[in-house]
């Protein structure tokens, strides 16, 4: 059932910071950048850079045809979070989360602009959670909800979130 983060008991292992009502759910002052692979649509691209996101993209970067670890690489030793639309980048075995960047995989649906900032919904509060520079994550984020996945010391752990009716809940079975 769908339920708000300040109704759980263990919300204390996990920030509860709210969405801000921005167009995709970033704060224009913020410091991460990112990288978008070449599976990465540029209309979303420009999304991003209209509200002031750092965006390096693969073409940008001369990594246009390259294998998808190429790119992981790439974001990991720059401090960049990588956005992409390939879900091969939700295999653990082939992307660890402790040996990975911060990795968003998006799901936009149509690929319109609407649905397109739909899926950003879950950046704010994800961005709130932890420095991505440092952060071992990944983020399965679709139109409705996301799905989160932190390596911490004491191990991995996840969980799905939604933004209704503009407030912020969480999954729990």
């Amino acid at each position: 059932m769908w339920r708000d983060p300040e109704d759980l008991k263990e919300n204390s292992a996990w920030s509860t910071a709210a969405p801000e009502q921005e167009v995709d759910g970033l704060r224009p002052q913020t410091t991460v950048c990112f990288y978008a692979d070449e599976h990465f649509p540029p209309r979303a691209v420009e999304l991003l850079r209209s509200v002031g996101a750092a965006v390096q993209t693969a073409a940008e970067a001369n990594l246009l045809g390259q294998p998808a670890h190429a790119h992981a690489a790439h974001a990991l030793q720059r401090g960049l979070a990588l956005f992409t639309c390939d879900r091969d980048f939700l295999d653990d075995g082939q992307f660890p989360l402790p040996h990975s960047p911060a990795i968003f995989v998006f799901q936009f649906g149509e690929g319109t602009p609407s649905d397109i900032r739909r899926a950003f919904r879950c950046l704010a509060p994800v961005l709130a959670a932890a420095p991505l520079h440092t952060a071992r994550c990944k983020v399965d984020a679709g139109r409705d909800c996301w799905t989160e996945r932190f390596h911490q010391a004491d191990g991995v752990k996840t969980r799905t979130r939604r933004l209704w009716h503009g407030r912020l809940q969480q999954w729990v079975a």
